[in-house]
């Protein structure tokens, strides 16, 4: 091999070598922008402004950390309470009323987070006169309950776009479905003896208890309808030392909708405590603060709740409100410790 040949041969290893080189720093610059543009957004992303929307003295008021202002919500010529989040945070609904005297029919509102808007609700169900409760059942619809005597209720769903009750039912309710509008509740009149324990599916009796002394805890519809599931217990009132004897009940609803089969009673810990429901799979579980039990083989599986816990609101972003409710409201000595029971704010909620 000649001088010539070896010298381009170097040449040309060098001048590889060199392009390998740029790519190299060309592809680490090109990463290292992508981070800092990546850590940039996450920067904004972290930055979260805080609204609180909170009771006081019969009164909503919404609070805005970015303008660091407290403002009410509606006609402040009326009282309002029972406030409540939707699933979705981007709905408020609260009842308004006259402290001197009762209006009817009741209204309740609805203040949309988003474009700052109100609709008002008129309640004309007569069971739902005197409202006692309001919660979410969906994004779209309010579960109504309303008082009738010591043992029944009255409850209505409205619909926040139509504004008109699209289910109800009197006595003590156990579940409420709006895909199909489903409602499972008991019979509970006050009256002497009383009934049986039971349960209605949309008007029809489909359980009645064998045990004049049984007692139903709760109850769940699944989420295509067919299945329900409900906790009881019988207590020996006769003997003192007795313990309590509960139970998880499950049946399948027919299609006629007016009759349960496959019924079957399973006995549990009267310690099993948590919120009796059907999940996205229609598996039955008992969802507590430290627990999970899911039903398999007909025994209740327990295993640890990981489920993300509600966010409570940063002692950083309550300092801040702390001092603006101090502002707002003089007349209430507020410090960093004043605990915000104290100050009648109740129903506070973070969105």
């Amino acid at each position: 091999m000649t001088i010539h040949q070896k010298t381009k041969k170097i040449i040309f290893k060098s001048l590889i070598v060199v392009i390998c080189l740029f790519l190299s720093i060309f592809i680490l610059m090109a990463c290292l922008n992508k981070n800092n543009k990546t850590n940039k957004n996450k920067i904004v992303t972290n930055m979260k402004l805080t609204k609180i929307a909170f009771e006081k003295d019969n009164n909503i008021y919404i609070y805005d950390e970015t303008n660091g202002q407290i403002k009410s919500l509606g006609d402040n010529s009326k009282s309002k309470d029972l406030l409540e989040i939707s699933p979705d945070k981007t709905k408020l609904v609260f009842r308004d009323f006259n402290q001197g005297k009762a209006v009817y029919p009741p209204h309740i509102n609805v203040y949309n987070v988003r474009t700052k808007g109100i609709t008002d609700i008129t309640v004309n169900g007569k069971s739902v006169q005197e409202i006692i409760d309001l919660k979410w059942t969906d994004n779209k619809n309010i579960l109504i309950t309303g008082h009738i005597d010591p043992s029944s209720s009255g409850y209505a769903v409205y619909n926040i776009k139509s504004k008109v009750s699209l289910i109800s039912c009197v006595g003590t309710i156990r579940d409420v479905t709006m895909d199909e509008k489903n409602i499972l509740y008991s019979d509970t009149p006050h009256t002497f003896p009383l009934p049986k324990a039971n349960l209605y599916f949309n008007g029809n009796k489909i359980y009645e208890a064998t045990d004049i002394k049984e007692e139903i805890y709760d109850g769940a519809i699944s989420k295509d309808g067919k299945m329900i599931a409900f906790r009881s217990w019988i207590n020996d009132t006769n003997n003192v030392d007795s313990k309590t004897s509960a139970y998880l009940n499950v049946a399948k609803i027919n299609s006629d909708k007016k009759s349960v089969s496959n019924f079957e009673k399973i006995k549990i810990s009267s310690d099993t405590t948590g919120k009796l429901k059907f999940d996205d799979e229609n598996n039955i579980v008992i969802v507590g603060d430290e627990s999970i039990y899911k039903l398999k083989s007909k025994k209740l599986i327990k295993s640890k709740n990981m489920l993300t816990k509600k966010v409570e609101i940063s002692n950083e972003n309550l300092v801040k409100f702390k001092q603006v409710l101090e502002k707002q409201f003089p007349e209430d000595f507020i410090t960093e410790e004043t605990v915000l029971e104290d100050m009648d704010i109740s129903n506070m909620v973070e969105f």
